[in-house]
């Protein structure tokens, strides 16, 4: 299979993931709404919201909130994604020194191998683990970042294999499809765990209570499929950036020598008390967290590195 067909693949289960949420999403928000018209049935109160013959007000107003928080988010993600750190953009107008110049010239190198249409800003952050993240919306307004230590403890192609794979990421539209993700799961286990204190009078219709009922098992079911979902969406996007930044750089071994010294790095020294960003964790380019960890491991990463580029 070509890593064109593998892109492919992951894009179509990435959609499919996303199109669970927006329609769980949607299912609560008419849940709500079919306790708060105190509808008859659960099926006549459906299609009653759905063809507007009763306005879902609390849908919207979930949607509503949804659009509010992302657009927040569009418009202060850098000073959230890199806020607790020292960092510097690097600016290919000003004088650069000769390690801000290298950066910068294996991300113009990566534009280039992978006819990319857009130069995300480029930043070096002070930290003392070796890391990367991409963020941003859209291309025109995305970020790279690079721990200071990475770029001291990496070789050049093993650098340029971690800026591809940021690149990859980018290129992909996850950084767009997680921010979506993330602030869609928020909002309706919100409502999902507290909808059912609302609306607490007894003459409730049949079709009202079992949507009360619904509300009430999915308080327990919903949190540990949103995580499911999650650490698939998270970990085949992981999957996808490794194999992007292989295929620009029509090589895998630099991504893997990349991997397995950021690995070691960590395994040798506890970065666990260290006060960094917490909205970054997701982000990185590798979490050491282990249980219920978005990121897949990095002996599996190898693997499917070896296997897709073998394949």
């Amino acid at each position: 299979m070509s890593f064109e067909e593998i892109i492919a693949r992951n894009k179509f289960k990435t959609n499919l993931v996303l199109l669970t949420y927006i329609t769980i999403f949607i299912f609560i928000g008419l849940l709500v709404d079919i306790v708060r018209i105190n509808a008859q049935s659960l099926s006549s109160g459906l299609i009653n919201l759905i063809s507007f013959k009763e306005f879902p007000l609390v849908t919207f107003i979930m949607l509503f909130i949804a659009v509010c928080v992302i657009l927040f988010m569009i418009n202060n993600f850098k000073k959230i994604m890199l806020t607790g750190s020292q960092y510097k953009i690097i600016d290919p107008n000003k004088v650069l020194s000769a390690k801000e110049r290298k950066v910068y010239s294996l991300l113009e190198e990566l534009i280039k191998d992978s006819n990319t249409t857009f130069i995300p800003e480029l930043y070096i952050m002070e930290a003392p683990y070796m890391n990367a993240f991409a963020s941003g919306w859209n291309e025109y307004n995305s970020i790279i970042a690079l721990t200071t230590t990475l770029i001291e403890n990496l070789q050049e192609d093993e650098l340029k294999a971690v800026i591809a794979h940021e690149l990859s990421h980018i290129r992909h539209c996850d950084i767009r499809l997680t921010l979506s993700v993330g602030i869609l799961s928020n909002i309706m286990l919100l409502v999902a765990n507290y909808s059912i204190f609302l609306f607490t009078t007894n003459n409730r219709n049949s079709g009202a209570n079992t949507a009360k009922i619904i509300l009430f098992i999915l308080q327990f079911i919903l949190p540990i499929v949103t995580i499911l979902l999650q650490m698939y969406l998270s970990r085949s996007r992981e999957y996808m950036a490794d194999s992007g930044a292989a295929y620009i750089m029509n090589d895998n071994r630099p991504m893997i020598r990349a991997l397995q010294k950021i690995s070691q790095s960590y395994a040798k020294t506890d970065y666990q008390n260290i006060n960094i960003n917490p909205t970054r964790n997701e982000a990185y380019i590798f979490n050491p967290k282990e249980a219920f960890s978005t990121h897949p491991s990095i002996e599996n990463r190898i693997k499917s590195l070896l296997g897709n580029w073998n394949a």
